[in-house]
């Protein structure tokens, strides 16, 4: 993890001595997950089916 005040370097960026060497990232094929929509629970009582 990064220190305060140390920003993360995206992995795709060549840095430091990786200037000749890409990264082979493949592209994520899956289709994001929903998010669910509302607010936070906060009562004992049962969520709303999605």
């Amino acid at each position: 993890m990064a220190k305060a005040g140390m920003r993360r370097p995206d992995p795709k960026d060549p840095h430091g001595t990786e200037s000749n060497h890409k990264m082979h990232i493949p592209k994520n094929d899956v289709k994001p997950v929903p998010e669910i929509q509302g607010k936070a629970k906060h009562t004992k009582e049962k969520a709303a089916p999605m």
